[in-house]
């Protein structure tokens, strides 16, 4: 794939669009293993020459390969930690697990089954009517010193962990950590990262979709699972498809109240012997610019959270993913 032939991408030009992946490797591969399969996953799905394997310590290596632009993937190694960075216009969460499987020479499988076919939302009329009438609740922020890029925090909890509980603890935690800061919580809207797997033989692609849950705010765990089945598809994915460049413009200014209190995308339970410790942290675009990740391995679910560190730091994302991991296990 050329640059000309890249694909297209319409989201927000202020961040890099990156979802990253981590995990240690079953057998240890060295950097120059590493590259090697790098290189090949590249020819195969005719991306450009990837850039050298980075080296470094585990907070760094997510720090700036979430910051890299335009690369279609970027990895990198601390100690036995394999960072995979992916540029969402051409991987999307169910493909970085065909990443890993490539990286690590192993296969990967997910028991994430996506979307069916569903409905797209009302018009971008009734999105902008929602600025202006009933904007997505903010989180609180907490944060001690601004940075640039993007704070991470992690944690595990045991078993499996289905998207409705994740959505429904995570509802609840930011009710909780916006009580505790005195900031009332209405309208909590959370977008739920969902994709399409791919048929056999088919290429790595962004196949992501997106499904939007509107005033979440103390419902019922079954009440989120009625609201999760029924969603329809969002009209705000990244490509920045239709509607004009007048629209595109305004939709990209209007993203913080236009968006999501929170997204939330969940890779399933994954099946591999190729790695474990697996941790999996989506994009942090538009809304709060708040993501909450997770990935099932080995009898346990990961959980993460991704943030822009000119708002939050590590400490604080950290005490909001333990209310979310409390309501989960």
């Amino acid at each position: 794939m050329t640059e000309s032939s890249a694909p297209a991408w319409g989201g927000d030009p202020s961040i890099a669009w990156r979802i990253l992946l981590t995990a240690v490797p079953a057998v240890p591969t060295s950097v120059e293993q590493l590259a090697e399969r790098q290189e090949a996953l590249h020819r195969d799905q005719g991306w450009p020459a990837p850039p050298p394997v980075a080296y470094g310590d585990p907070a760094m290596l997510r720090r700036d390969l979430a910051e890299v632009r335009d690369a279609p993937l970027v990895v990198g190694l601390a100690g036995e930690l394999l960072v995979v960075s992916a540029f969402h216009a051409y991987v999307d969460g169910l493909g970085l697990l065909d990443v890993l499987a490539a990286l690590a020479d192993a296969p990967v499988s997910s028991s994430a089954r996506g979307v069916a076919d569903r409905p797209g939302e009302g018009s971008i009329a009734d999105r902008l009517a929602e600025v202006a009438f009933a904007p997505p609740a903010r989180v609180a922020v907490r944060s001690a010193v601004a940075a640039e890029g993007d704070a991470f925090a992690v944690t595990s909890v045991p078993g499996r962990v289905r998207t409705s509980a994740l959505v429904h603890a995570a509802v609840a935690a930011v009710v909780a950590h916006n009580d505790a800061a005195g900031r009332r919580s209405r309208h909590v809207t959370v977008g739920v990262g969902a994709g399409r797997p791919a048929s056999a033989g088919e290429l790595i692609a962004n196949r992501s979709e997106l499904l939007r849950l509107r005033d979440l705010e103390g419902r019922s765990l079954s009440e989120v699972e009625d609201a999760l089945r029924a969603a329809p598809l969002s009209g705000a994915g990244g490509s920045g498809s239709g509607g004009g460049r007048l629209t595109s413009l305004a939709l990209r200014a209007l993203a913080p109240r236009l968006g999501s209190t929170l997204l939330v995308s969940h890779l399933g339970d994954v099946t591999t012997s190729a790695a474990s410790d697996l941790a999996f942290y989506p994009v942090t675009a538009g809304g709060t610019g708040l993501s909450l990740g997770a990935v099932g391995h080995d009898g346990r679910t990961a959980l993460t959270l991704r943030a822009r560190g000119a708002a939050w730091d590590a400490a604080a994302l950290t005490e909001l993913l333990a209310r979310v991991a409390a309501g989960v296990g």
